[in-house]
């Protein structure tokens, strides 16, 4: 079978990958002169620092199976660094433990934090006893968390940790799409955390087990791999513009959703109208490096998140040199400081040196580091992160209904899908390459 993919990004990549190991003849179209979409590892301060997502989920099995088969794994590596911090109320507090995407699981830990107010810890405290009912559809995390913890918890708590990992607000992400292990504590019965609380006990994961790994040379290595297995079955600087142009029985198209939906529209407009309506946000990543002579706060973590009621540009900051052994010297430190979300769109239009001290201004303002960096990097991602509507899956069924009915040749998938994280594309990408390879797959 002839099988055409659309995009180089990881998803693209790994479908790529997949259909040429089950022996299909495949070509992979990339527009950029590069493959791996927003994984990009580069040189800062001489030392491999990537631009994008630094980490993949460890217990997600996906991308280490993946690693595993391409030789990978016995490269992994976790962080040197577990713990983590919120600046909250004129400090950085340690995120309570145990908690499940910010959510505390034990209130005397949340007490102790100092997160959230005396006040906020007992509206809290309320949770487990509050009237409700068990979650029959999909709702918007703020709702659920604002109703149940209140809205401390859910702005100084829930909302850095799940809205910062897709640059939005609680009070706008699906629930089950978003957070599908909130979804299944909520739809088990009306109390969040107990539910939570029962979930985690009968877990059989190794709490010990490291949350993320990474490659010792950036995540970069990993799409690089993907495109060496390709070779020129990859074409870099190759655009589609129309899928009539393709010389394959089948076709996957792992664009963005407001490209793909371009693409798609000729011959499903229904699908297209669709993907259409699937907003992005757009992001920046500032990689500073400083003398280690110049930073005297310890680092003793991975990092810290910014809440967006506390008014600052930053979002977040990772301690890159005290979370990775491979990052960072004796004599510098390295830093990953994120901005931008939906709706928010500050940091994108500064100008790079503006941009440079609103950074340094909030960095100071956080954790009273006042240095300045000798090297700088600014990464723009603009409309790279999909946003998650409250009904999003019922939306990406419909989408795949329609292209099964007027396209059944053609696949169409992507971080915007079921999940942006490296391994849902990895595992969207690959499911991709094996229904267009099944048996009996229809062919155009």
């Amino acid at each position: 079978m002839k099988l055409a993919v659309v995009g180089a990004g990881i998803t693209g990549l790994a479908a790529g990958y997949e259909a040429a190991k089950a022996g299909a003849e495949v070509v992979v179209y990339e527009s950029a002169g590069r493959a791996g979409g927003r994984i990009l590892t580069s040189d800062l301060a001489g030392q491999p620092v990537d631009e994008g997502p630094d980490a993949f989920l460890a217990r997600v099995p996906w991308a280490v199976e993946l690693c595993q088969e391409l030789g990978l794994a016995t490269e992994l590596v976790p962080p040197a660094q577990r713990a983590a911090f919120v600046y909250s109320r004129g400090a950085l507090r340690a995120l309570p433990q145990p908690n499940v995407m910010g959510v505390p699981l034990d209130f005397d830990s949340l007490a102790a934090s100092g997160i959230v107010s005396a006040a906020g810890v007992d509206r809290a405290r309320q949770e487990p006893a509050l009237a409700g009912s068990p979650l029959a559809e999909d709702k918007s995390v703020g709702s659920l968390v604002r109703r149940r913890l209140g809205d401390e918890v859910a702005d100084r708590l829930v909302d850095p940790l799940i809205g910062g990992i897709n640059a939005s607000s609680i009070d706008d992400l699906s629930m089950r799409a978003a957070v599908p292990q909130l979804a299944e504590a909520a739809s088990r019965g009306p109390s969040l955390v107990r539910e939570l609380r029962r979930l985690a006990a009968s877990s059989t994961a190794d709490p010990s087990a490291p949350v993320f790994y990474t490659l010792p040379d950036g995540l970069g290595r990993l799409a690089d791999e993907l495109a060496h297995r390709l070779g020129d079955q990859l074409q870099l600087s190759s655009p589609v513009a129309d899928l009539d142009d393709l010389d394959a029985d089948g076709v996957i198209v792992t664009l963005p959703a407001p490209t793909a939906s371009a693409l798609v529209a000729p011959v499903s407009a229904a699908a297209a109208k669709m993907l259409h309506r699937i907003d992005y946000a757009s992001v920046v990543l500032v990689s500073l490096a400083f003398n280690k002579a110049d930073v005297d706060h310890p680092m003793a973590g991975s990092g810290y998140l910014v809440p967006a009621v506390e008014g600052h540009t930053i979002t977040a900051c990772s301690w890159a040199s005290s979370k990775w052994t491979h990052i960072g010297t004796d004599e510098t430190v390295v830093l990953r400081v994120s901005a931008g979300r939906y709706g928010d769109d500050r940091a994108l239009a500064l100008d790079d040196d503006a941009l440079v001290e609103a950074v340094r201004a909030d960095l100071t303002a956080t954790m009273g580091l006042d240095a300045r960096p000798h090297t700088v990097r600014i990464s723009r991602w603009e409309r790279s992160l999909p946003q998650f509507r409250p009904g999003h899956l019922d939306l990406v069924a419909d989408i795949e209904r329609e292209l099964a009915h007027d396209a059944p040749w053609l696949q169409v998938t992507g971080a915007w899908a079921r999940g942006l994280g490296v391994p849902a594309c990895i595992h969207q990408g690959r499911q991709a390459a094996q229904a267009s390879l099944a048996e009996g797959a229809i062919a155009r």
